[in-house]
């Protein structure tokens, strides 16, 4: 198995998130409790929460969906300059190592060699690329033949969510320094730090590929990455661990511990003919069972899956399948999902969704088609950039309200939304002022915050992990 990614949704240093954060119809999702809480609340700010619960859960279920019949390629890719996956992180190093020289023809002019604790300095040096300020330092034992790479971005322009990106690149050259066909990747390290405002404060990861033949590709390893949050975040922090060799398939675990205390975990397993499993324990007590296959072998992926929330609790469960088929050419993938929501009083809901994805160069563009049984539904349209895909799209309630939204999606399954809310998709076209606007702030686990404001009235709006909405005017 070569970790290259069968279909690339979101970017960013690592696709990890594994199962499907599926909250429940938002139709009305609002417990007893909440009842109550929410009666003094208008209408214009209920449709605006339902619809940014149905926007987040399908940009976070196909999210998961890709992952999950992608399988390992795609859970393995790392998001830096150049690298499209582990391993090619050599051809980063060497694509690195090849600007500098041609740009200061060090090997041709024998510049002289700094003296590093016994090691050799070849390069530090300067230089931007796409708007970013690097700093590129090459370290070369020529008694062991190994090298270590650093590449720190540490100034970017000022709408970029990043402040600073560091790889750490050390691998076996074989005594070979300009010879690249029998390097031989030891490790890769990434850090990244967000901007003030980001839902996401720091991302670290690390790869360590399995022992493999110089001048190859490594065909499995062990992955790990740790996500700290922003003090403003519910979500505290996420430690994920991916293992995957060659012949023997592999497994995936992750942690999340939030602020109150709780934690949530998720695990899945993969055979080596692409198939596996997958489940998850919420920090609310919900769990989620399900099976896959990347159709790595004919092209066909698919996956299965069961939510049961703990008793007492309405909705009972929901059920959701779906098939897609993968085209090689372009990796890109065609098909669809349906989910069926059953309640209590034996009410079921269902909701369909169609998924097309087109590659144009390095853009993958994914639009999502969405159509709920009680006449509610739209398009969400994802366009993969650096760090964070950007969101796009429109949406109709079941009472006609009209929602045009915009978000940041990010590779952890969190988002950021926020969008306009009109009387009609006429009222929208006619140019008529938007009946309430919000932000709301999506965590992996499906939960959320945010605040809508209607009129003169804002009010601060809970979403709990199954879907379900707390909405409070301010005073």
């Amino acid at each position: 198995m070569k970790f290259a990614r069968i279909t690339k949704l979101l970017t960013a240093v690592w696709l990890f998130g594994l199962l499907l954060a599926f909250g429940c119809s938002s139709n009305n999702p609002i417990t007893p409790d909440d009842d109550d809480n929410n009666q003094n609340v208008s209408q214009a700010a209920k449709s605006a929460s339902n619809s940014s619960v149905d926007i987040y859960r399908n940009m976070s279920a196909f999210q998961e969906i890709d992952d999950l019949i992608s399988g390992p390629d795609q859970i393995a890719d790392l998001e830096i300059p150049e690298v499209e996956n582990p391993g090619n992180a050599m051809k980063f190093a060497k694509s690195i190592q090849q600007k500098v020289i041609g740009r200061f023809r060090l090997a041709k002019r024998g510049v002289d060699i700094q003296s590093a604790n016994g090691d050799s300095v070849i390069w530090d040096v300067v230089f931007e690329e796409n708007g970013i300020t690097y700093r590129s330092k090459l370290v070369y034992d020529d008694t062991e033949g190994t090298a270590h790479l650093y590449l720190v971005g540490f100034e970017f322009p000022e709408n970029h969510p990043l402040s600073y990106d560091s790889t750490d690149v050390r691998a076996d050259l074989n005594s070979t320094l300009l010879n690249d066909s029998d390097d031989v990747l030891l490790s890769l390290n990434v850090l990244k730090r967000f901007k003030p405002g980001q839902l996401i404060q720091e991302e670290r990861a690390s790869f360590v590929p399995d022992p493999h033949d110089p001048g190859t590709e490594p065909t499995g390893g062990v992955l790990t990455n740790d996500i700290t949050y922003s003090n403003s975040n519910f979500i505290s922090s996420t430690s994920a661990r991916f293992e995957y060799h060659q012949g023997e398939g592999g497994s995936y675990f992750k942690e999340s511990t939030f602020s109150d205390g709780s934690t949530s975990r998720e695990e899945a397993t993969f055979n080596e003919d692409g198939t596996g499993t997958f489940s998850e324990l919420r920090r609310d007590g919900s769990q989620i069972e399900g099976e896959f296959d990347t159709g790595r072998q004919d092209g066909q992926g698919s996956f299965s899956l069961t939510t049961t929330f703990p008793a007492g609790h309405d909705p009972v469960s929901i059920s959701e399948s779906g098939e897609f088929t993968i085209d090689d050419s372009d990796s890109t993938v065609q098909g669809s999902f349906d989910r069926e929501v059953i309640f209590q009083d034996g009410r079921r809901e269902n909701e369909s969704v169609s998924v097309d994805q087109m590659r144009v160069g390095d853009v993958l563009t994914t639009t999502l088609n969405v159509e709920k049984s009680d006449g509610s539904g739209g398009f969400i349209t994802i366009v993969e950039t650096d760090d964070v895909d950007k969101v796009s799209g429109e949406w109709t309630n079941a009472d006609e309200t009209f929602v045009v939204f915009s978000a940041e999606s990010y590779t952890d399954n969190s988002a950021h939304l926020e969008f306009d809310v009109y009387e009609s998709e006429v009222a929208f076209e006619n140019g008529e002022e938007p009946i309430a606007s919000g932000v709301f702030d999506f965590y992996p686990d499906g939960s959320g915050r945010g605040t809508v404001t209607d009129g003169e009235q804002t009010y601060d709006v809970t979403i709990h992990p199954d879907g379900s909405e707390t909405i409070e005017p301010r005073s």
